[in-house]
């Protein structure tokens, strides 16, 4: 591991493009390593010991290629692999939740805060353990929003059927009198501009994946790469690359395969040289 080793960002799917963003714009001179788990996306509805299971395979990619940091910019995934992932890991390992829960808990001025979320992390309750462990008064209502993990990652995310789904998960919460929104699903950022307009003056937004990409910067040391991006997929490249074009418009993306051999993930052009006779 170098200065110049990679960044590697975590998701199921392209929720946590959101994170790899942000990371970017604030440290446009290191080099970044995308995953996302597509094969197996959503995992807002599969057990947490399988998340889990999932994730740490992803890990273990990560590390042969030498990263130098690890993000785990999927809610559910922090709350089922973050501790054994930082057990397991010689490099730091950040999920999103931590830096999320602590912005929350600093703005909230009347102690009730609402996280959206998955219903994994939902059922899990990291939030609002997470949160009352910085302020044990606080309230903290939840909502699982699961249709808005399936939108954002179809790339719908401005119509008028996100809207009213956005607007219901909303209505549950402030029903509680909420004064701050947690986007605890790195899909959720997708829908800024509805979430913006939905809460209006209501509420703050907090989005755990802007608050993760600052803390970040306290684990780089001095010194990037060449801000080069590379990206991975255990799905269909060509979907990744084009629901990636529709959510972050001007970046170029060439995505790269993902395959389980051997007990571990293996980039396809690497399989494909290897079988070559």
């Amino acid at each position: 591991m170098t200065t110049q080793s990679p960044i590697a960002v975590f998701d199921s799917g392209e929720g946590g493009l959101t994170v790899l963003r942000q990371a970017r714009e604030l440290y446009p001179d290191h080099d970044f390593l995308y995953g996302a788990d597509s094969l197996h996306f959503p995992y807002g509805s599969r057990p947490l010991s399988e998340v889990r299971d999932l994730f740490l395979r992803f890990l273990d990619f990560f590390l042969s290629r030498g990263v130098q940091a690890v993000v785990i910019a999927c809610n559910t995934a922090t709350a089922a692999a973050l501790d054994e992932a930082r057990r397991r890991s010689p490099v730091p390992v950040i999920g999103v939740v931590e830096a999320g829960a602590q912005q929350a808990a600093a703005v909230s001025r009347n102690r009730r805060i609402g996280v959206l979320s998955t219903l994994a992390t939902y059922r899990s309750g990291i939030y609002r353990m997470a949160v009352q462990a910085r302020d044990p008064t606080a309230e903290v209502v939840q909502r699982a929003c699961p249709d808005l993990v399936t939108m954002a990652e179809a790339g719908e995310t401005e119509s008028e059927a996100a809207r009213l789904a956005v607007r219901a998960c909303l209505t549950d919460v402030f029903r509680r009198k909420v004064d701050t929104v947690v986007l605890g699903c790195t899909h959720f950022p997708h829908m800024e501009r509805i979430f913006r307009e939905e809460v209006g003056d209501r509420a703050a937004i907090i989005d755990p994946g802007l608050e993760t990409a600052r803390r970040l910067g306290r684990l780089l040391p001095p010194g990037g790469g060449s801000g080069q991006m590379e990206f991975f997929t255990t799905g269909d490249p060509r979907r990744f690359e084009r629901i990636t074009a529709s959510l972050w418009p001007g970046i170029p993306v060439q995505a790269q395969r993902l395959i389980w051999r051997n007990g571990r993930y293996e980039a396809a052009a690497l399989v494909r040289e290897e079988a070559r006779p």
